[in-house]
Formats: structure tokens, sequence, C-alpha cells
């Protein structure tokens, strides 16, 4: 073991610190009416991590990794089963005995202190006695539905299959699974489920999905907000009263039209949202102007000329060659020189890449076989069909992987 020996403060670590100060306290020092734009508040964090990295002895870092990470995670899980975290939230403030919280999730009492000593170590709850706790904002955090899905989906499903690719890696050959109908996810449940036949397996498991996917656009800014999309659409748009301006492609249950739409009134009755039977008969209040249609995009689109067809999340879950396929589908509607697709995905940094999105490529490799891309391959996989790479415009917000790559029809 490295041993624990003093250690100067470094340049490094004052420059640390002074750049949190100026961003908590501003250029004057001064804490009065001190409002902290978000933008700033995300780079407060990435200096405290950066600062606690320099000062944290390296063993310490390696054992919380090995020893304190996986228990953490299955506590967080064991805490959303239970409801834990609304019946704490529930309290307002108030302490709540282990007993209690025992009684009122039917479990033993002996396995809530094992789960709540935990939960009070990292912050998620907090300890007002001896077997008495009380909620802390992490608490309130996990009640809202879609981080509450979130711990579920991916706690059950890619951090199962995460926890056995070594050893899937170890029978198969170190090499990136390509097949998503016989990849890690299959081999680690013994079945021969793709991951989305598998989520439909049971309502819960689809419904937490559907909020997971809700949650993972609130908690970026949206694109419409640095994507000039009615300048690039609007101009050429044929105007017609039935020509469609926007077809998202496997768009769920229609949260980014809801959004373009509250956003750009005047694409109401131009769009339509395409998903899966199943999904596009759960769908209950879609604003009037987006007409919704039941589509596999393994098959050959609809529509026909429109002005943009846009996809969210839909290509990183499948290697390039399924990926190949859903291009092609699009490019058969498509009219040159005027239909374009975007996408809005990853684009992932040749180095420094933010941890989320780094998580997101392994998360996507586990369970479909997929990856994540950076800008150069988008570029190969979109000029593999043919397909002409207008221009790739990635997010100018701190730590956000996400970009618009935008294509259209080689003439």
């Amino acid at each position: 073991m490295l041993p624990s020996t003093p250690q100067k403060v470094t340049s490094k670590q004052t420059s640390l610190v002074n750049q949190l100060q100026c961003s908590l306290l501003g250029p004057d020092d001064n804490t009065s009416a001190r409002v902290i734009d978000d933008e700033t508040r995300k780079k407060a964090p990435a200096a405290a991590k950066e600062l606690v990295a320099t000062l944290e002895v390296p063993t310490d870092v390696v054992m919380r990794y090995a020893w304190e990470s996986p228990s953490q995670r299955l506590s967080l899980r064991v805490g959303a089963q239970l409801r834990l975290f609304h019946i704490l939230a529930e309290q307002d403030g108030k302490p709540i005995s282990a007993a209690e919280l025992a009684d009122r999730s039917k479990a033993e009492l002996l396995l809530i202190v094992h789960i709540m000593r935990v939960l009070t170590a990292i912050g998620f709850v907090a300890d007002a006695g001896e077997q008495s706790y009380v909620s802390t904002l992490l608490t309130k955090a996990v009640t809202i539905p879609e981080l509450k899905a979130a711990l579920k989906i991916c706690h059950d499903d890619s951090g199962t299959v995460l926890m056995r690719m070594n050893d899937y890696f170890q029978t198969h050959g170190y090499k990136c699974p390509t097949d998503y109908t016989d990849c890690a996810l299959q081999w680690t449940f013994n079945s021969k489920a793709t991951y989305f036949e598998y989520i439909h397996e049971t309502s819960e498991r689809m419904g937490d999905f559907n909020t997971l996917m809700k949650g993972q656009r609130s908690t970026r800014k949206h694109f419409v907000e640095w994507f000039p999309l009615e300048s690039e659409l609007m101009s050429g748009f044929s105007g017609g009263a039935d020509d469609i301006l926007i077809v998202d492609v496997g768009g769920g249950r229609g949260h980014d039209l809801e959004r373009i739409l509250g956003d750009i009134p005047s694409f109401k009755g131009h769009l339509v949202l395409q998903d899966l039977p199943g999904t596009i008969s759960d769908i209950k209040g879609l604003s009037e102007g987006i007409k919704p249609m039941a589509h596999d995009f393994f098959t050959p689109q609809p529509i026909k000329g429109a002005r943009a067809y846009y996809t969210y999340l839909v290509f990183h879950d499948w290697p390039d060659e399924i990926c190949r396929k859903i291009l092609r589908n699009l490019m058969s509607a498509m009219k040159p020189n005027y239909s374009k697709i975007l996408i809005n995905e990853c684009v992932l940094p040749n180095r420094d890449c933010p941890s989320f999105a780094a998580a997101g490529d392994l998360n996507m490799m586990s369970i479909f076989g997929g990856m994540e891309r950076t800008h150069q391959q988008w570029i190969i996989l979109l000029e593999s069909v043919d397909l002409q790479v207008v221009r790739i415009l990635e997010s100018p917000y701190e730590n956000d992987a996400y970009g618009i790559i935008e294509a259209m029809l080689k003439v």
C-alpha cells in the first residue's frame, strides 16, 4: 500500500482554489446577492473535483471504486424499491426511526439499518440520532420519477451486464460485441431477447425506460436553445398545408416535438411523431399539430419528402451495420437538395471525455453492442451510405458532449 505522506501545497492547487473562489464569490469577493448562473455552477464542481483529486491518496481512490461503489449502488436500488426515499421525504424534515421505516417498507429492521448506514455515508440521507434519519436534498431528488427510474433501469439492466462484462470478454475474446441479438446482454441474462424486447416484457420496466428517456432530456439544455432549427428548416420549406417539416423517427412519447412546438408555434401541423405501435398507442395528451404514426425504422420510411428526419439517441443503440440499414430507410424517402437528416446524439471528444459520456459509451456496448461516436466516426458512418455531412454543430454548454449531425443526400 502507498504510504500517506505530508504534501506541499502546489501552484495547481492554489490556482484551483482561486478558481473556485471566483466562481462562488465573484471577482470582488462579495457574497451578497451573488447569483451563480448554470454554466458557472457546472464549472465550480469540476474545479472542486480536480482539487480533491490532487489531495487524495491514490490507495483511497482505488479502494473507493473497488470496495465502496458496489454497496452504494445496491443501497440506492434497495432504497428506491422499498420507497425509503419517499417515506423520508414525506416526513418534511422530521426524523423517522429505523423501526418505523422497517414497518412502513415491510422490510427487516436489521436490513434497514444496514442500508441506511450506507445511504447516510454518501449523503442521500442524514443521521438524526441513533437509528434515526432525516431527509436531505438528495433524498428528495430520488423521489423525482425520472431519477428513480434511472436508479432502477441502470442498476437492473446495464449495471448488471457491466458487472459481468469482464467474464463475457474472457469467454468471447477482448473485442467489442457488434451483434445486438447476441451480445453481453443475452449472455448475462441467458436470453435470446434483444434489449427492446426485454424491456417490453413487463409494463413496469417499459414505463421506467420511457420515464428515464424523458428525464435524460430534462437534464441538459434542449438543442432548440443552441441549434438554429427554425431558420434551418423554414428557409427553403415548400410551405404546403400538408407538407412535413419534421419527422421525429423513434421519438418515443413526443418530448422533443412538444418542446419544438412550444418554442416554434409556426411548426404546428407540420410535425410527425413515429415510434413502434405499443409506444404510440400508449401516448396520452399529445399536442394538436403533432401527428402520431406507428412505424418501425427498420422498414422504409413512409413519409416522403419531409424537410427533416430527426432522431434522438437512436444510433448509439446500434453497431454500424444496423445504423446503415436505418439510414438507408430514411434516405429512400428523402428529396435531393431539400430533405435533411438531423441526428441528436453524443459527439465524443478525442480526449478529456466527460465521465457521463464515457460511461454512456460502455452502457450502449453492454446492452446493445452499440456505441457513442466521435466526430470522425460520425463522418465515416454517414459517408459509408453516401450521405453528405453538412455540418456537426456541438453543444456550447459545459460538459455537454451532445451535438447535431446534419446530413443530406449526395448529388
